[in-house]
């Protein structure tokens, strides 16, 4: 169930809100991609930082003698998660085509360069290619690692300031909500 729930199904659910919005926001800053990325990156893992103390405090509000709470946290976030991604899912507006900010001009076109293609692969030939697969892996690793960073977050960060982050002392921490 968990390689299933959160490793095919999560996964995929993570791979739709994370690829979308970081299109989307290309897209209304083309001139300012890095910061778009940036953003949308950003949102990603304060969302982790959100999710992560809302998973602790949901399991403990579960908690029975006989049970820790893992599955009504589950479905407590996924309905959260849901109408979240719902809302932000409805309010996407993509520019419309040729639409670029005002005063930008677009960097001119490098017909020369042999590592950018004009041409188009049709998405039931990628499968075929090589290096289709080997970019598939590289970006799996890397959000892979990504995705353990961020889970490890509060443990590594308390771990390195010795319970006292910034100030945060036997207090609330923003990181871990419960500094031990």
């Amino acid at each position: 169930m968990m390689i299933l729930g959160s490793g095919v199904i999560g996964g995929i659910g993570l791979g739709l809100g994370y690829i979308s919005p970081v299109s989307t926001l290309i897209k209304w800053f083309p001139d300012r991609r890095g910061m778009a990325t940036g953003m949308a990156i950003m949102g990603f893992g304060g969302g982790a930082m959100i999710g992560s103390p809302m998973a602790n405090d949901l399991m403990k509000y579960f908690a029975t003698p006989t049970d820790v709470g893992v599955m009504q946290t589950f479905v407590v976030m996924a309905l959260v998660y849901f109408v979240f991604m719902m809302a932000g899912a409805f309010g996407y507006r993509v520019p419309v085509s040729g639409w670029k900010p005002e005063g930008w001009t677009p960097p001119p076109a490098q017909v020369d360069n042999a590592m950018i293609t004009q041409r188009h692969v049709h998405v039931t030939k990628v499968w075929g290619i090589p290096q289709f697969w080997l970019i598939w892996m590289v970006l799996c690793m890397n959000v892979s690692a990504g995705i353990g960073v961020l889970g490890m977050a509060s443990p590594m960060l308390q771990e390195v300031f010795g319970g006292s982050l910034a100030g945060f002392s036997g207090r609330v921490c923003p990181i871990s909500w419960a500094v031990k």
